[in-house]
């Protein structure tokens, strides 16, 4: 799934990016749009196949190091193009260095327990809900709506892969496509919001 997803993100990126109008707008659209395919397109190269098990922790490493961009990305057309100074650069201050921390911490020779990951992405996304306040009077109710529902379509999925379940065809539809569908579901959400903010 992510695969098509990644490919369609190129597009649609580039209709975004080169769509809007000012500077501004088209730095934070490009932004945005690059950090949705990275972690879309290495998540795509990962599930590609099987890798040699000297390839599997460096793939493993780089899926993990889009995710924690992801946030940073994802932040920046809020705090660029919805949200007023300082609070603006409040915002992609502690998106940006969050994200910086979590990709150094991820190429430590460290490896964390099973389910660290999944819980510093939770963490650390759902840490930027102290900027809801100033959210909620800059931007739109649908835009709100479309920031929290992306982020509850990522949490829902974390859920179900750290549990691995529900799991109904194991062999073709389990717990990691449904994964796949929920962190689908909350890029286009995203993306709907960032089209609102940029338009």
């Amino acid at each position: 799934m992510h695969r098509w997803a990644a490919v369609i993100s190129v597009f649609v990126g580039v209709l975004l990016t080169v769509g809007v109008d000012g500077d501004r707008a088209t730095l934070a659209m490009a932004i945005f749009s690059i950090g949705n395919t990275a972690m879309l397109g290495v998540s795509a190269v990962v599930h590609l196949r099987d890798w040699p098990i000297e390839r599997v922790e460096l793939m493993v490493r780089l899926d993990h190091t889009t995710i924690f961009l992801m946030f940073a990305t994802t932040a920046t057309p809020i705090a660029m193009l919805g949200l007023e100074s300082p609070v603006s650069g409040w915002l992609l201050g502690v998106a940006w260095t969050g994200t910086v921390v979590g990709i150094l911490a991820e190429w430590t020779p460290i490896h964390p327990p099973a389910g660290v990951m999944n819980a510093a992405y939770l963490v650390f996304g759902w840490s930027m809900v102290v900027f809801v306040p100033w959210m909620i009077s800059a931007l739109t109710v649908g835009e709100v709506a479309l920031l929290l529902g992306g982020g509850a379509a990522y949490t829902v999925g974390a859920f179900v892969v750290g549990g691995q379940w529900p799991d109904p065809w194991t062999d073709s539809f389990g717990y990691h496509e449904i994964w796949h569908v929920f962190v689908v579901a909350a890029v286009g959400l995203h993306t709907a919001m960032a089209v609102s903010l940029a338009w």
